[in-house]
């Protein structure tokens, strides 16, 4: 990036710095689940962003809230999955971050910036059978589907809920802020699969209001104060495509595979989109 260029963006992101994120986004919260802010909130983002509301479920009478429609979900055969088993999808749709391989525990981010795979996962010996694996980023846009589902047939074993900043995930923000992933507040879902473990992070952002997921608490769940981790005996069973959970606004999922598990395509590259079911892996 040249320095005029770098320099541009650091001044385009330093005033997240400054901003009450959680103050924002508990506003945001509130507003979002107003049923008397519903329809306008409703109509002005559908003029803002292009939203395929042909493949999603309208409840009868409309959606009751902003965030009711921001959580929408998706008709039944709206998403394709492969045939084969193995193959690993894509949790979501999305836009490619980064993907590629993890160099001894570390992950990269952008711009030559890194992150270690132990604090994204809040524990060394999580991360530890993801050294020299195999990670990929999807960002949610907007107007994405917000629900997150199984990338690949598993079971539940452990969870973090991880507290933290809420900076932007968007490009120019990982271009410029350290360990943007690690910082961020999170939910880490650890599982065991066929062909080892695999890691799903759910990645919170500004205006997030919170992290749900089916085998969590009704509604929201914001972490706050210290890490809560939760093991599960007997583990969560869930099949690939079974929904994880849902971003109560956009933000950023993040797999982790081990080095036994199946390589990405090749294709694969930044800046692709990709839509939930996708094969990630041959």
């Amino acid at each position: 990036m040249p320095e005029r260029t770098r320099l541009s963006t650091r001044l385009k992101v330093w005033p997240q710095y400054l901003l009450p994120h959680h103050g924002l986004t508990r506003l945001a919260n509130a507003a979002s689940n107003s049923p008397r802010l519903a329809r306008p909130m409703i109509s002005a983002f559908r003029r803002l962003y292009p939203v395929h509301m042909d493949e999603c479920r309208v409840p009868p009478g409309g959606f009751p809230s902003f965030d009711a429609f921001f959580t929408r979900s998706l008709e039944a055969g709206a998403r394709e999955f492969p045939d084969a088993a193995h193959v690993v999808t894509s949790p979501c749709d999305g836009t490619i971050s980064q993907v590629g391989s993890i160099d001894s525990g570390r992950i990269f981010q952008a711009k030559g910036r890194t992150f270690s795979a132990a604090e994204l996962l809040t524990r060394e010996s999580w991360a530890e059978p993801f050294r020299d694996g195999r990670f990929i980023t999807l960002y949610l846009a907007p107007n994405d589907y917000h629900r997150v589902h199984m990338p690949v047939a598993g079971r539940l074993v452990r969870e973090a809920r991880v507290p933290g900043k809420l900076f932007s995930v968007s490009n120019a923000t990982s271009a410029v802020v350290d360990r943007l992933y690690a910082r961020n507040e999170r939910m880490v879902a650890m599982f065991d699969t066929d062909f080892g473990p695999v890691a799903v992070v759910m990645v919170a952002a500004m205006l997030v209001a919170g992290i749900e997921t089916v085998w969590g608490e009704p509604g929201v769940y914001r972490p706050g104060g210290e890490v809560r981790r939760n093991a599960f005996d007997p583990p969560v069973a869930l099949a690939r495509g079974e929904e994880i959970g849902r971003f109560h606004w956009g933000s950023t999922v993040i797999v982790l595979l081990p080095p036994a598990g199946p390589a990405w395509l090749p294709t694969l590259a930044g800046d692709q989109r990709a839509r939930l079911g996708q094969p990630l892996s041959a």
